[in-house]
């Protein structure tokens, strides 16, 4: 079954060629794509990637998929490359399949699917996802997404309350539908918003880095809205900064804070370490990042752990925020690290500043990055007129899941972002403002509203739920009094247990093993663990895991890059073990309550 396209068969490029065209046999687990051999790119090779992993082995041709796939959504891209230069990516596409072969044997619930003949998720229509749960204490789930136009309230109030948000943007709210209370809005605002920009030019009407151009009213205003603050700082130049633009920014949000003293002030675009978002690779004499992934650079960052207040960039250091956003969201350059890079960051951020919350920012689409190029895409809108669009591609479901599970579960949790549009999925609301159409407008609950049509999949957001809702139900370890620690670890791939610093996200990224933690319950009966191998490449991975300095072993199984959530039975004899030093821990705890 294919999840995207859904307006042809297959891709058609810019020039009405048939680009890829992904067929699934049927057994369910074999794909090809029909014009692998038939399409081509001058100078150029062909190679395809499964779930935003390393390049395949093989054409994309009668691949077969282990049968423990059966039943899961896959996202397939192709890629055309300079065969001088393997980095250099002329041209790519991606396809979202459903594979068959049976039902899904990965743990999830019966209950739990995705919707497979529409653009948009479905978590909160009807009543078959489980509603009016809480996330555990202290965790965030700020709901910044691409909103239905045509979303309906829950219970009087914005229907993704009822499924474990904590936070929503003033501009997710169901038209004329309820308000949301101040404590339970937040908003990433546009640096446009309190830089001087002029909307018809698209362009800034005074100097980003110059101080005198930044306009405090602005966080005023929505700090009047909303608990949670974040300011996009991407036209700033933060890396340039002197002194005096420190100084600058750091008055400003401490006039903020005076006078709101109650909201939590961010800033979205920069990480809260100095290297955020990175691949783990090594670092030159003078410091910079090399691009080379080795034992070495795993070494270095690693030593990271040993000093996290030195890490933290001068944003956090010097200008008195009081949340943090580690990272940004899903890039195509960093692949398949950046769970591991995400996982650091906030274990850092969190070692420095254990009272400060930290909000990782997600997005349902991967942003290209490094000159990698966008998906030309043609199809025929509603009135037959042939459209040109370049697309990024999405975010597989499996990536989705995975850092939900991580993010509200191990960390503070998520924020997923997009910027305000009403979404609808009828062909005739597409327009196209990169030729200055307007959006289409529709009465929706007595008010006119301009709206977009969806364009990608959007369906995998209810992944991004599930994860939130499994935290939900293991809440009972996941609040209690206990550090989540980095297990020794054991891979059917190496066959080797990984302890001391090898557990570590440099070296577990570096051998390409599963990432994971583990939590004990209260009483020390249960133990709860987190993991995912992004590195794992269409196979099937037997893990075994055990908390340091103890010989109980607890053993699990991973398909693909699909994470996982189990809690394990703690023998008798093992619920005894010593409790591991808290030296020896750097797991950070949050503590925390949101507001």
């Amino acid at each position: 079954m294919k999840l995207w396209p859904q307006l042809a068969s297959g891709i058609y490029n810019h020039a009405n060629e048939l680009v890829m065209k992904c067929e699934i046999a049927p057994d369910g687990l074999t794909v090809t794509d029909a014009v692998w051999d038939s399409y081509k790119v001058e100078g150029c090779e062909k190679r395809w990637l499964l779930n935003m992993g390393k390049p395949m082995e093989g054409p994309l041709k009668h691949y077969k998929f282990d049968r423990k796939f059966a039943g899961l959504p896959v996202c397939i891209t192709v890629e055309l490359y300079n065969r001088d230069n393997w980095w250099d990516v002329k041209e790519s596409y991606q396809e979202i399949l459903v594979l068959g072969g049976g039902e899904q044997q990965i743990g999830l619930p019966d209950w739990f699917h995705i919707p497979t003949d529409r653009l948009a998720y479905d978590f909160d229509e009807g009543d078959w996802f489980p509603s009016g749960w809480k996330l555990p204490r202290g965790k965030y789930a700020h709901w910044q997404g691409a909103a239905k136009a045509q979303q309906k309230d829950r219970k009087g109030e914005n229907p993704m309350y009822d499924f474990g948000f904590t936070h929503i943007a003033p501009f997710a709210m169901t038209h004329n539908g309820a308000g949301g209370d101040w404590a339970r809005q937040a908003l990433v605002f546009g640096d446009n918003a309190w830089i001087p920009y002029d909307g018809w030019t698209s362009q800034f009407t005074a100097d980003p880095t110059d101080p005198k151009s930044w306009m405090i009213e602005t966080f005023y205003d929505y700090a009047e809205q909303c608990s949670i603050v974040i300011a996009n700082f991407e036209a700033p130049n933060y890396f340039i900064w002197k002194d005096y633009q420190y100084e600058a920014f750091a008055d400003l949000i401490d006039r903020a804070r005076k006078r709101y003293p109650k909201v939590e002030f961010g800033c979205w675009g920069i990480g809260v370490t100095s290297f955020s978002f990175r691949i783990f690779d090594q670092i030159d004499e003078k410091g910079r990042p090399t691009g080379v992934t080795d034992l070495k650079g795993a070494k270095q960052w690693r030593e990271k752990y040993n000093n996290p207040e030195a890490e933290l960039h001068p944003i956090f250091r010097r200008c008195n925020l009081n949340i943090g956003i580690p990272a940004v969201y899903w890039g195509n350059y960093a692949r398949p690290s950046q769970l591991y890079a995400f996982l650091q960051e906030w274990e850092l951020a969190k070692l420095a500043r254990p009272e400060v919350m930290n909000m990782l920012s997600t997005w349902i689409q991967i942003e290209n990055l490094d000159g990698y190029p966008l998906t030309q895409y043609r199809f025929t809108d509603a009135k037959g007129k042939t459209r040109l669009e370049n697309l990024k591609p999405q975010v597989p479901a499996s990536a989705v899941y995975a850092l939900s599970l991580f993010g509200h579960c191990v960390m503070d949790g998520l924020q997923c972002w997009e910027i305000g549009t009403s979404y609808t999925e009828e062909l005739e609301d597409y327009s196209d403002w990169h030729h200055g159409e307007g959006m289409k407008k529709r009465e929706i609950h007595g008010k006119d509203v301009s709206v977009q049509y969806y364009m990608k999949y959007f369906g995998f957001y209810n992944y991004h739920v599930l994860g939130m809702w499994q935290a939900s139900q293991n809440k009972d370890i996941i609040e209690a009094d206990t550090p989540w620690e980095m297990p020794e670890l054991k891979s059917g791939k190496n066959d080797t247990w990984r302890v001391g610093d090898e557990r570590y996200p440099s070296y577990v990224n570096y051998y390409q093993e599963p990432l994971s933690r583990v939590k004990l319950s209260a009483d020390g009966k249960t133990l709860l663990l987190v993991a995912s191998n992004p590195h794992n490449k269409g196979s099937v991975e037997q893990v075994s895991v055990r908390r340091p300095g103890t010989k109980e072993e607890y053993s699990f199984e991973l398909v693909g890059d699909f994470p996982v959530i189990k809690r394990f039975s703690v023998p008798a004899k093992a619920e005894a073990a010593k409790e591991t030093k808290p030296e020896e821990s750097k797991e950070p705890k949050a503590e925390k309550a949101a507001q």
